[in-house]
C-alpha cells in the first residue's frame, strides 16, 4: 500500500482546508496502522471537522498530539520483523506477548518477509587455547537490529582449534561478530572470564561465551579446541 498523498500548501483560510483535514488524517492512520500498529500509547486519531465547529481546534489539537509523539518515538520503534523460518519455538513472554525464536546451530538462511526490528544474539566460536595460557569465549552481538525483507545468510563461527587459531566470526546478514583470539580476555562475557553470558532470547536461560567451559556455545577452549557459535533471533508474534 502505497503511502497517501499529502494535502497541497495552502494560504490560510482557502477553499479545501476541509479536503486537507480529511487527507492528512489519512497519512496519519496510514503512519499508525504500518509502524504504531502494536503501540498502545499511540495517540488518538483526529475526527475531520466540519468547518467552524468546536471539534475543529481539537481536531489540530490531536494532529499536533501526534506528530509531537512521532518526533519523540522515531518510525520503527515497535515495528518487529516478519520471518517466513519455522520457528525453532515459541512462548509468552512476562509481558503478556508471544514471541518466536530461530536458533542457528549451523550455517543457513534467515528469510524476512517483512522489514522490521529483529533481536539478535550472535555468538562467535570460540578460541582454542594455547600454550601459554587461556583464551576467550567468543565474540557477541546483541540487541534489536532492523533487517530489510530479503534471504539473510546466516554464517556460524566454528570453535578456534587448539594451539593454532582464533574462533570464527558469526554472521547473519549485515552482523558480524569480531575473532576470539589466544589469550585471557572477557570478550562476550559479563563479569570475569569465568562467567558466562545469559540469554533468555529461547525463554529459558542461556549459557553462552563464557570463557571456561560452562557454555551453550561459544564457550573458550579448556585445554583444547573452543566452541562452535551459534545465531538466535527472535520477533514478537502479537
Amino acid at each position: 500500500m502505497p503511502f497517501p498523498d499529502l494535502p497541497p500548501e495552502r494560504i490560510p483560510g482557502s477553499p479545501g482546508h476541509l479536503n486537507d483535514h480529511q487527507l492528512i488524517d489519512q497519512a496519519l492512520d496510514y503512519i499508525q496502522q504500518s509502524a504504531y500498529r502494536d503501540d498502545p500509547d499511540f495517540p488518538p486519531l483526529p475526527d475531520v471537522p466540519v468547518l467552524g465547529q468546536s471539534g475543529h481546534v481539537t481536531a489540530h489539537d490531536r494532529i499536533l498530539a501526534v506528530l509531537e509523539y512521532l518526533k519523540a518515538n522515531p518510525s520503527g520503534a515497535f515495528v518487529w520483523a516478519t520471518v517466513s523460518n519455522t520457528p525453532t519455538g515459541t512462548y509468552k513472554g512476562d509481558d503478556g506477548h508471544t514471541y518466536a525464536y530461530y536458533l542457528f546451530e549451523s550455517d543457513g538462511t534467515l528469510t524476512v518477509t517483512t522489514a522490521g526490528l529483529l533481536e539478535v544474539l550472535l555468538v562467535g566460536g570460540g578460541g582454542g587455547t594455547n600454550y601459554v595460557g587461556g583464551a576467550v569465549g567468543g565474540y557477541i552481538i546483541n540487541g534489536l537490529h532492523p533487517f530489510t525483507a530479503d534471504a539473510h545468510t546466516v554464517s556460524i563461527g566454528a570453535g578456534g582449534k587448539k594451539d593454532s587459531g582464533p574462533g570464527g566470526r558469526t554472521t547473519v546478514g549485515p552482523l558480524t561478530t569480531g575473532l576470539a583470539s589466544f589469550g585471557n580476555g572477557t570478550a562476550g562475557t559479563s563479569g570475569d572470564t569465568t562467567t558466562p553470558y545469559v540469554t533468555t532470547l529461547t525463554g529459558a536461560a542461556v549459557n553462552v561465551s563464557g570463557s571456561r567451559g560452562k557454555s551453550t556455545y561459544g564457550g573458550a577452549g579448556s585445554g583444547g579446541d573452543g566452541q562452535r557459535g551459534a545465531a538466535i533471533i527472535r520477533t514478537r508474534l502479537n
